[in-house]
Formats: structure tokens, sequence, C-alpha cells
């Protein structure tokens, strides 16, 4: 379970998992925003969250060609992101923040 949270536990972390759930592999400007400071998210996405999933073995992160799929353990998580996404309604509006 603490893994779980791990993952979760940033906004571009659960939103790089959400958007594997729909579709795998994806490239990596899947997870960039298009807007001003996008530099410093490649960088946090490159250093921090890619390198964090894939450890977890969340994702599989392919740095040749710039891609990102399902890891071995996608299965795992995947049914606290279908919770998540099922009962999103009944969450504060506010929750979570990060």
């Amino acid at each position: 379970m603490d893994r779980v949270f791990e993952a979760l536990f940033t906004r571009r972390r659960r939103m790089i998992l959400f958007m594997l759930k729909q579709d795998s592999p994806r490239p990596i400007v899947d997870f960039l925003p298009r807007s001003v400071g996008a530099q410093s998210t490649e960088t946090e996405l490159r250093h921090d969250d890619l390198p964090r999933l894939a450890s977890l073995a969340y994702i599989n992160w392919d740095r040749a060609a710039d891609e990102v799929s399902r890891g071995q353990r996608f299965d795992e998580i995947e049914p606290m992101l279908e919770l998540l996404e099922n009962h999103a309604d009944e969450l504060p509006d506010n929750w979570p923040q990060q």
C-alpha cells in the first residue's frame, strides 16, 4: 500500500498513471504542460516522477524512444485509479491539492 500512495503522492504522477490507464504507450510530451514554465516541469518529470514510478514498476520508461508505458506492477495500482475515477464526484473540490 505504501508503493501505491507514493505513486499517487503528486498531481503529476497521478496524471501520468491516469493517462497510461487510458492509452499505453505514450510519448513523454503528453505529460508536459503547454505553458510557460514547462522547462522546470520537464526537469522534474525526468528527474523525479518518471524515475520514481519506474522504480515502483508502475511504468516502463524507454528513454531512447522518449516513451512511457504501463509497467509490470500497473495492475497493482489500477484498482485505486478506478476507485478515484468512479468516486471523483464524492471528493471535495479542492482534494487533493498537490
